[in-house]
C-alpha cells in the first residue's frame, strides 16, 4: 500500500510521539477530526497503525518491513469480493426485506429489467421506509433505495485498498462492484468491511508464517 502524503505525517507523529491521541494528531496537523478520522480508520485496518481505546494510537514495528508493506499492493477487488445480492427495482419491500435475512446481509443492489445498478437500499433505509409507512409491505423497493449516481461503486481492476478507503471514507458496510455497460453498470460482486478484515487477517498472518 502507498501511503499519501498526510498518512505519511501521521505515521511520523505517531513514532513520534505514541501513544497520542486523534485530538493531539489533529492539532498537530491542523486538521478536522472528521477528515483524520478516515485516515487513521485506513492505517489501522490495512495494520500500519494500532489503537487502544482511552489510550491512543502507536505504530506496528511489525509492519515496517518491505514484504508487509507490499501484502495489500498487489490485491485487486476481484480477488476477494464476494457475491452480490440484488432485487428489481419493482419487486415489493417485503420481498427485499426477505432477502436481507434469508442471506444475512446489510445490503441489497438494486437492478432494472435490463439489470443494470439503478440503486442500493440498506437495513437503515429500509427501517426508515418502515417508520414513515405503515402499509409499507407492498411498496416498490424504489422507493427506499438510494439512487445512482448517488451510489458508490468500485470495479473489478480497481486495487482492493481503494475500495476500503472508498468504504471508509464514505461510511458504508458494503459496496457494488461494477462492469461498465455502454453508459450503465452491472453488478458482478460486493465488498465489506467483513471481507475486508477478514483478508487483512490472513494476509498479515500468512506474513508472519
Amino acid at each position: 500500500m502507498q501511503l499519501n502524503a498526510r498518512q505519511k505525517k501521521i505515521v511520523e507523529l505517531v513514532k513520534m510521539y505514541e501513544p497520542i491521541t486523534s485530538d493531539e494528531i489533529a492539532q498537530r496537523l491542523a486538521v478536522g477530526k472528521s477528515t483524520l478520522r478516515n485516515e487513521l480508520s485506513v492505517l489501522v485496518m490495512v495494520g500500519v497503525l494500532s489503537a487502544k481505546p482511552n489510550v491512543g494510537y502507536y505504530y506496528n514495528e511489525s509492519f515496517s518491513s518491505v514484504s508487509n508493506r507490499k501484502l495489500f499492493d498487489d490485491v485487486k477487488v476481484k480477488d476477494v469480493m464476494g457475491v452480490a445480492i440484488t432485487a428489481k427495482n419493482t419487486e415489493p419491500f417485503s420481498d427485499v426485506v426477505t432477502k436481507l435475512y434469508v442471506h444475512d446481509i446489510g445490503t441489497v443492489f438494486i437492478v432494472n429489467e435490463e439489470n443494470h445498478l439503478v440503486g442500493v437500499v440498506s437495513r437503515k433505509d429500509m427501517l426508515k421506509m418502515a417508520i414513515s409507512n405503515h402499509n409499507v409491505s407492498a411498496v416498490p423497493i424504489a422507493l427506499a433505495m438510494t439512487r445512482i449516481p448517488n451510489v458508490v461503486f468500485c470495479q473489478e481492476d480497481e486495487y482492493f485498498v481503494d475500495g476500503l478507503k472508498r468504504l471508509i471514507t464514505h461510511q458504508v458496510d458494503c459496496l457494488p462492484v461494477v462492469q461498465k455497460d455502454g453508459e450503465h453498470y452491472i453488478v458482478v460482486g460486493r465488498i465489506s468491511k467483513t471481507i475486508s478484515i477478514g483478508l487483512m487477517l490472513d494476509l498479515l498472518e500468512e506474513s508472519s508464517c
